[in-house]
């Protein structure tokens, strides 16, 4: 796919730079790090600071990449990473999360994670294994489980992912496997909900698998030369500041959309919706 199909690169780079310059709200991913800043100084500084924890606790980064998978970071992620890095301070790798499982039961270790989901605790002791048992005999040379999982990061196939040591794993798809590049130090993007919402709201971009996301942020990430993890982070965080998911069958947009064809008062629909006069006026 060609951004450029839908969109030309002056009003790429003037929608990129409208999102940049809105502010962090209380919903925005990072907001209890950066305050209500603009977002594009809040990306930047996400960029700039994106694996300097998971450098110094692997396990960490992990755990995080588990949990995020189909959940609210704000709610459900972030306040249990932060209980498990102020209650277990010494947890840094792969070997001492592996050995947390082994000594817990499921229920214990449930209590320790925050998350009671069988699928998650399976999907995270088989990934340890993985690494463990294949992942460091095609990279002997890593001198620590960062620099293991930034080595595989950087050789990931995204074409036959289902066939990647990692990608082969049960519950671990293309979104996931971006997730993990990323915060083992990948220039990359994860292809998640707020972004394809972004796509789809500000550029027209509906319906994209997430290979095409993946290769819509690289183009506009040229386009605007920034780099491809700071377009993430500039759509992640102003997704979820200004979009609000509807909780029946219709999206905000479509709800939007047919207030619109109904010839309803802008400023009517952006209060019903939450949505900007500006991104109205773009549906």
């Amino acid at each position: 796919m060609n951004v450029l199909n839908y969109k030309n690169e002056f009003e790429i780079n003037d929608i990129v730079t409208q999102l940049g310059n809105e502010k962090l709200k209380s919903t925005g991913h990072g907001f209890r790090d950066f305050g209500p800043i603009l977002i594009i100084d809040a990306a930047n500084q996400s960029t700039k600071n994106y694996t300097e924890n998971v450098v110094k606790k692997p396990a960490i980064g992990l755990i995080s990449v588990v949990l995020a998978a189909n959940r609210n970071y704000n709610k459900v992620v972030e306040p249990n990473l932060i209980r498990i890095e102020k209650d277990y301070p010494d947890l840094k790798t792969f070997q001492q999360l592996s050995e947390i499982i082994k000594t817990k039961s499921e229920k214990e270790f449930f209590e320790f994670w925050g998350h009671k989901d069988k699928k998650k605790y399976n999907t995270l002791v088989k990934l340890l294994s993985t690494i463990e048992n294949d992942l460091r005999k095609s990279y002997p040379n890593a001198k620590n489980d960062f620099e293991l999982m930034k080595s595989w990061g950087n050789d990931v196939d995204l074409m036959n992912y289902k066939k990647d040591i990692i990608g082969k794993i049960p519950n671990i798809a293309v979104a996931t496997i971006q997730h993990l590049r990323m915060v083992y130090g990948v220039n990359t993007v994860k292809p998640d909900q707020r972004v394809k919402e972004v796509l789809d709201y500000e550029f027209g971009l509906s319906g994209l698998s997430d290979e095409n996301v993946i290769n819509a942020i690289e183009q506009i990430a040229k386009i605007v030369n920034k780099e491809v993890i700071t377009i993430d982070q500039i759509f992640v965080k102003y997704g979820s500041s200004y979009y609000n998911r509807s909780s029946n069958k219709l999206t905000v947009k479509q709800i939007a959309i047919n207030l619109k064809e109904s010839n309803v008062d802008i400023e009517i629909i952006s209060k019903a919706t939450l949505l900007s006069h500006r991104q109205i006026e773009r549906l």
